[in-house]
């Protein structure tokens, strides 16, 4: 298989404007020194993200309406219940994974 030249500077200069929004803050923030006020409202956003793209992933949009999906719930109660008792991402992640491979198997 033959790599076109044009088609790697392409896949290099995406991977490189898609890596510097990433990195850019933490070089920058690293440097400054944020008030403490700053930084405890800066750890909760990514427990806000986290929820705010969960709950988003239980409504489904069809014919011009919301409505919940029942795959989506079923998937979410023992991803929920992990994620409250273990605390732990990599589990949460794995029986959130788990969960709606099992649901969407025996759907």
């Amino acid at each position: 298989m033959d790599i076109r030249q044009d088609v790697l500077i392409l896949i290099l200069l995406a991977g490189l404007v898609t890596w510097i929004p990433r990195v850019l803050p933490f070089i920058v923030l690293h440097r400054l020194k944020v008030p403490q006020v700053v930084a405890e409202f800066l750890s909760f956003v990514p427990v806000c993200l986290l929820g705010a793209l969960s709950i988003q992933s239980l409504f489904v949009h069809e014919a011009g309406q919301f409505s919940l999906s029942s795959e989506h719930i079923l998937a979410a109660v023992p991803t929920i219940l992990t994620a409250i008792f273990s605390r732990s991402l990599v589990s949460t992640v794995i029986v959130g994974v788990l969960s709606m491979a099992l649901v969407r198997y025996f759907s």
